[in-house]
């Protein structure tokens, strides 16, 4: 269940940005928009890494967890805009915890494809996400896949210092397990850019994330309740009207309870980069 509410704010902000062009002029709107792209085909890869660190009255743990996905998307029209459905033709994950070991996964722990309807700013309606069985599972970025791969654009013109914000509010409910999460997403549009021959549009996001989550760990019920950022940078293609690259970066701390043992400190961190390959 996805709730989305998205508001412009118009505002004139100097942001200073490491290998970013200087503000050009204005950018033309019908760029920073999503439409079926020609050829009506991509694929991206992700690469995420996540570094959870948990203190309990015996001492610290840490949990890592790491994944590579390939994916090709499809584009057609749809009344809502632009239909995508996009199949996973790579994946490897693991998460290494110090008690059970290194658990890993690769495409027979996948079920099912992304499916999601695209407007001209964004996501609108997210139909399906590939999901993930198994441990690693707990460490899966694939229900906010949608969202990282089709970052939210301006309603309308937008010039060099322009804003714009996005809310996602989420609920996935998969194998006993209940994850709620509200983002809060600001953008920045920075300006032009060049990176390997290519003129892309730099645009800074930061994120405000909310998250509250229930699954079952070793027989134990485990709850965790956590709040933080992922901030990073979008590189958009305006040619090809997609994201080329991305990359935020998890600062999220909180609570976790398991069974017996009350509550205990915990820390998530990690980034996430997005390539456009073709």
């Amino acid at each position: 269940m996805i709730r989305r509410d998205m508001s412009a704010i118009s505002a004139a902000v100097a942001v200073a940005a490491a290998g970013c062009g200087g503000p050009g002029g204005p950018t033309p709107a019908d760029t920073l928009t999503y439409g079926v792209p020609s050829p009506p085909s991509a694929v991206y890869h992700i690469a995420d890494t996540m570094s959870i660190e948990v203190q309990s009255p015996f001492g610290g743990t840490e949990i890592t967890g790491e994944g590579s996905v390939t994916i090709a998307l499809a584009f057609r029209p749809d009344p809502g805009g632009v239909r995508v459905v996009g199949t996973v033709e790579a994946f490897d994950g693991s998460m290494a915890h110090p008690m059970m070991g290194t658990q890993t996964a690769g495409p027979d722990d996948l079920s099912g494809d992304l499916e999601v309807v695209v407007g001209r700013t964004g996501v609108e309606e997210l139909v399906s996400f590939p999901e993930l069985s198994g441990a690693v599972a707990q460490v899966s970025s694939f229900p906010a896949l949608a969202y990282i791969l089709f970052s939210r654009m301006p309603p309308g013109d937008a010039d060099p210092g322009a804003t714009w914000v996005d809310t996602v509010a989420s609920l996935n409910e998969s194998m006993g397990a209940s994850t709620s999460t509200t983002a809060i997403g600001t953008y920045t549009l920075l300006g032009d850019t060049v990176v390997d021959g290519r003129n892309l549009v730099h645009i800074a996001v930061a994120n405000e994330v909310v998250v509250e989550s229930t699954f079952e760990e070793g027989g134990m019920s485990v709850t965790q309740s956590s709040r933080g950022s992922t901030d990073g940078h979008v590189l958009w293609d305006p040619e090809r009207r997609l994201v080329a690259r991305a990359e935020y970066e998890r600062d999220v701390a909180g609570t976790m309870s398991m069974g017996g043992m009350g509550s205990m400190d915990m820390a998530v961190k990690g980034p996430t980069r997005i390539r456009l390959e073709r």
